[in-house]
């Protein structure tokens, strides 16, 4: 075939970068590696794409020319991939910043804007356009970017890797990203060899490093203290913690998530009797603007917020989920049950209604209840008949749904890490190819119950793999190595309480299952499957943070399911999810998911819902709850750090802290 795409403007810098997301995200092999001209290959759970490349440093072009491709991913597809991940390198000098932090005069006067450039989610969703983004090696650095922001006047928001789908971190000041305070990166620390007397960190011996501290006694259970900086992700400290046989009790699927963001807002992994992740964090410390330090604990109060007479465990459940409203988060302190285990992991494929039966919610209790963990995933419409051609869906209650159900053991791993390794990787597969498989769905949305049985088919492997395994934790856990980048998502909690909770759950899944019907029938929309990767459902029990969507008081016996709906974002697809979400949520159709009165997620697609702001604004502050309200708390503190939210609170938080859009 002589399918070839030129690209203008890649220098060989830009194409350095393209190779190295190719080689970490793809595992694309290029011959000769390092070479301007070659072939690339990558092997795709649907076939091997083969593209001869040819990079023109002079002329600053770049030829993709394609040798051989799956019959399923159509060139301009391959070549969309190409031209996405070219712009995403193009804006590599943001993302890749010298370990010299801009001075409050180059802040001021602008002089870093240039070399600020457009920044991005890491799905390319959201785009903002800062005045600086910084990206500090270590606490000091850290400090002098926050001094320089609040000197010049800017705002500040944090960012980590940018797992979100909103404007929650976007600024037109100044962007701070402590990826790089990490413990991968400790030797950066200027505190490292030195006497305490010089230490600009503090008494630390390493503002990047990991320590381990006293063992405790929280929340009933013996529990190891480990202090973390800010740039640490899930798998990192996963795994510090696996190894110290204190293992994490619950997490979310993907390991290069920042604990920072993930802790900030209140994010969830699942399990029936576990909390979310910030209920395991014991203390933490914030830089506010000008530069200074909040250290709050269970145990201590900053004195700055004594005035406020809230006992140190109540200010922890204001301030473990902050919305990064509170200043940067500069360590992390966590409180790791000491209660070795390992999973027992089990991957189910069964007919829809044997689990989410309208007519038996008990068939859903009796999974949830029965069980340590369960994930269920539904990849729309994979039952289909074909009619001249094209696929048309049998119905959605003859759908198959995947269920992951995972139980604590104190029995030995059984697995290798070739298994592991492998059972990671399926999910990570199909995440490779979602590019090519979401412009596919935007040409021919009539394909998805096509797309969403190899999607089914592409999991079920898993089945070959964990036949009576058990599983370390974090392997069992983090098992999406790989991520989707071109998708969009929305995610509500439902508050459940006994038998009602399952039976609002089940009627919540024909609440979203209704309207989709609608549209693909053409009652509704004018596009047929406007929700066309999955529907995703776990469980855990509730959190006490006080912004936290899973937010119930102390004792209660609400649980709390968390429910998504994902589709992939490639072109007209990003308006049709835009559009049903709000034919979903209006009033003609019972509200959607806001009838349940959970808060959704707060790193989610928030503004497709239409209404949200006064909505959660309400359940934060009812006007006939008790007083102060969660929100009136948690504000009363961030007026003390930050008086009126000037530095941190950008009008996206603003929205939601006001109620107003």
């Amino acid at each position: 075939m002589n399918d070839c795409q030129t690209f203008h403007g890649v220098t060989a810098a830009i194409f350095e970068r393209v190779k190295d997301i190719g080689r970490r995200e793809r595992g694309t092999a290029y011959d000769p590696p390092d070479a301007v001209s070659g072939t690339a290959t990558t092997i795709t759970p649907v076939g091997s794409i083969v593209l001869t490349f040819d990079l023109d440093a002079r002329a600053e072009t770049l030829t993709y020319c394609i040798a051989s491709r799956p019959w399923i991913m159509p060139a301009n597809a391959i070549f969309d991939g190409i031209a996405n991940t070219i712009d995403l390198c193009r804006g590599g000098a943001a993302q890749v910043v010298t370990s010299r932090v801009p001075s409050a005069r180059e802040l001021a006067t602008g002089a870093v804007a240039a070399a600020s450039g457009v920044q991005s989610n890491w799905s390319g969703t959201i785009q903002y356009s800062p005045a600086s983004y910084v990206e500090p090696a270590n606490f000091l650095e850290l400090r002098q970017a926050v001094q320089g922001a609040t000197t010049a006047g800017q705002q500040i928001r944090p960012r980590g890797t940018g797992h979100s789908w909103n404007q929650a971190i976007s600024t037109s000041g100044c962007s701070i990203n402590t990826i790089r305070m990490s413990p991968g990166n400790r030797a950066a620390c200027v505190c490292t060899g030195k006497p305490p007397g010089e230490r600009p960190c503090g008494d630390r011996q390493s503002c990047n490093d990991v320590v381990w501290g006293d063992i405790i006694t929280f929340n009933g259970q013996s529990c190891q203290l480990v202090t973390v900086p800010p740039g640490i992700n899930q798998g990192d400290l996963a795994a510090l913690a696996q190894a110290k046989g204190c293992p994490l009790p619950t997490q979310g699927p993907a390991p290069d998530i920042t604990l920072s963001g993930f802790v900030a807002n209140g994010c969830h992994g699942t399990g029936w009797t576990q909390p979310t992740i910030a209920e395991l964090v014991y203390g933490l410390e914030l830089m506010g603007p000008g530069g200074q330090t909040f250290f709050f604990s269970m145990e201590q109060v900053p004195p700055e917020l004594a005035s406020l007479g809230i006992a140190p465990p109540d200010m922890m459940n204001i301030v473990r989920a902050n919305l990064g409203a509170l200043g940067v988060l500069t360590k992390i302190v966590f409180a790791l049950p000491r209660t070795p285990f390992n999973l027992r992991v089990n991957n189910d494929f069964v007919v829809l209604t044997d689990v989410l039966d309208p007519s038996d919610p008990g068939k859903l209790e009796a999974l949830v209840t029965g069980n340590d963990y369960v994930e269920i995933f539904w990849f729309p419409y994979n039952n289909f008949r074909m009619e001249w051609l094209k696929p048309v869906a049998v119905g959605p209650t003859t759908d198959t749904l995947w269920l992951m159900r995972l139980n604590r053991t104190n029995q030995p791993v059984t697995v290798g890490e070739v298994i592991i390794d492998a059972w990671n990787e399926l999910f990570g597969e199909l995440a490779a190819i979602g590019g090519p498989i979401g412009n596919v769905v935007e040409m021919s949305n009539d394909l998805v119950p096509i797309v969403s049985k190899f999607a089914l088919d592409t999991i079920r492997g898993k089945t070959l793999l964990d036949s009576l395994a058990v599983f370390p934790p974090a392997d069992a856990f983090l098992y999406q190595r790989a991520y989707f980048r071109n998708f969009l998502d929305l995610e509500f909690t439902i508050p459940m309480t006994g038998s009602q909770g399952f039976r609002d759950v089940v009627d919540a899944f024909y609440m979203l299952v209704n309207r989709m019907e609608a549209w693909r029938t053409g009652q509704s929309g004018s596009f047929q499957y406007p929700v066309n990767l999955n529907v995703h459902l776990r469980f855990i029990k509730n959190s006490q943070a006080l912004m936290s969507p899973a937010y119930q008081p102390a004792g209660s016996p609400t649980h709390t399911c968390y429910i998504e709906y994902l589709s992939y974002a490639d072109g007209r697809l990003t308006d049709e999810y835009l559009a049903f979400s709000q034919d979903f949520y209006s009033a003609a159709h019972g509200l959607g998911w806001k009838k349940y009165r959970g808060l959704p997620h707060w790193g989610k697609y928030l503004p497709s819902v239409p209404g949200i702001f006064p909505y959660v604004h309400e359940l934060l502050a009812p006007p006939s709850g008790p007083t102060p309200s969660r929100l009136a708390q948690f504000l009363s503190v961030r007026n003390i750090i930050d008086p009126g939210g000037t530095v941190f609170t950008n009008s996206y938080l603003e929205s939601i802290f006001t109620g107003t859009p």
